[in-house]
C-alpha cells in the first residue's frame, strides 16, 4: 500500500537528512586529506632548505679547516724554521717586540704535525671530520687530541662529541663520533619528522576524530618548522663566522708572506715576521663555535685587532 503523501515526506526528509550527513562526514576527511598533505608538504620544505644549510655549512667548515692546513703547513711552519735557525734562539726571541716561548714553539710544532698527517689525507676523504673540527675549533683547543703520534680518526671523533658537530657530519661513526642519528637526538629531533602519518587520519573512525587528529598533525609541524628555522638561524651564523675568519687568515697570511725572512740576520725584518706570525698563530686559535653548538658572538671584534698588526 502506497504511503500517505505526508508520511512519504516525512520519510524523504529523513533520507535527505541522512545524506547530509554523508556528504559533511566525506567532506571533513576530505579536509582532514588537504591539511595533512599541506602541512607534509610545507614540513618536507622546510626540512629540505635546512638539509641544504646544514650542507652548506659543514662546507664552509671544512673549507676553513682547510686554509688553517694550508697555513700551518706553510707559514706557521716557515715561522718556527727560521727561529730555530737563528742563533741562540732561545735567548734571542726575548729581546725582540714580541716573543715565543719554548712551550709556544712546541705547541706550533705539534700543530705542524697534525696538519701535515691531514694534509696527506685530504683526497682519501678520510679526514673531512677533522677538517670540520679543525674549522669550527681553536687550535689550542684541539691539542688534547691532536698531539704527535695520535690518529686524525681520533680527533674526529672526540670533536664530534659536540652534538652540532656530530650532526653536520663532523662525527662520522666511523671515526668514532655520535654520527648523524647521535647528533640528531642531541638536536631534540627536529629531523625525525611528525610522528603522525598522513594516511592515519583516514583510518580515524568517525570523520570529526580525523579532522582533529589533521589539526593536532599541522600544530606539530608548526613547532617542528619552528625549531628547524631557529637552527637554520644557528648555522647562518656559523657559516659567516667561517668566512669572517677565513677572509683574515688569508690576508694576514698573504701578509706574512710579504715581510717573511729565513734567519735573524735582518733583525728589524726578523722581529717584523715575528709579530705577524704571532697574530696570524692566534688569529688561527680563534674558535667560531661555542661548546653549546653555538655561533662564538662578536667574531669581527675579535678578529679586527689581528687585521690592524
Amino acid at each position: 500500500m502506497a504511503l500517505p503523501f505526508i508520511l512519504w515526506g516525512a520519510a524523504a526528509l529523513l533520507a535527505g537528512t541522512g545524506v547530509v550527513k554523508g556528504f559533511g562526514a566525506m567532506s571533513d576527511f576530505d579536509d582532514a586529506k588537504n591539511i595533512g598533505e599541506s602541512a607534509c608538504k610545507r614540513y618536507e620544505d622546510a626540512e629540505s632548505s635546512l638539509q641544504n644549510s646544514r650542507n652548506q655549512t659543514n662546507s664552509e667548515f671544512e673549507a676553513l679547516g682547510k686554509v688553517k692546513v694550508s697555513i700551518f703547513n706553510n707559514q706557521i711552519n716557515h715561522l718556527v724554521t727560521a727561529i730555530k735557525k737563528s742563533k741562540n734562539a732561545s735567548s734571542k726571541l726575548k729581546d725582540f717586540d714580541v716573543s715565543i716561548s719554548p712551550d709556544e714553539l712546541k705547541e706550533m710544532e705539534r700543530l705542524i704535525l697534525t696538519s701535515l698527517e691531514i694534509e696527506r689525507g685530504l683526497g682519501t676523504g678520510a679526514v673531512t671530520g677533522a677538517l670540520a673540527a679543525w674549522g669550527a675549533y681553536g687550535s689550542v683547543g684541539l691539542l688534547a687530541t691532536a698531539s704527535t703520534g695520535t690518529a686524525i680518526s681520533t680527533l674526529s671523533g672526540v670533536a664530534a662529541t659536540n652534538a652540532t658537530l656530530a650532526w653536520l657530519g663532523g662525527g662520522a661513526l666511523s671515526a668514532g663520533g655520535f654520527g648523524m642519528a647521535g647528533g640528531t637526538l642531541a638536536l631534540g629531533g627536529i629531523v625525525l619528522g611528525p610522528a603522525l602519518a598522513v594516511g592515519g587520519f583516514m583510518l580515524a573512525s568517525k570523520a570529526e576524530k580525523a579532522l582533529t587528529q589533521a589539526h593536532e598533525y599541522r600544530a606539530d609541524v608548526d613547532i617542528a618548522i619552528a625549531e628547524m628555522d631557529k637552527m637554520k638561524i644557528v648555522l647562518n651564523a656559523l657559516q659567516a663566522n667561517a668566512k669572517e675568519v677565513s677572509n683574515a687568515l688569508s690576508q694576514m697570511a698573504k701578509r706574512f708572506d710579504v715581510i717573511k725572512v729565513n734567519d735573524d740576520s735582518n733583525s728589524q725584518a726578523f722581529n717584523q715576521m715575528m709579530i705577524v706570525g704571532k697574530g696570524l698563530k692566534s688569529l688561527l686559535d680563534v674558535a667560531i663555535m661555542e661548546q653549546d653548538g653555538g655561533a662564538s658572538k662578536n667574531i669581527k671584534a675579535k678578529i679586527s685587532g689581528y687585521l690592524e698588526i
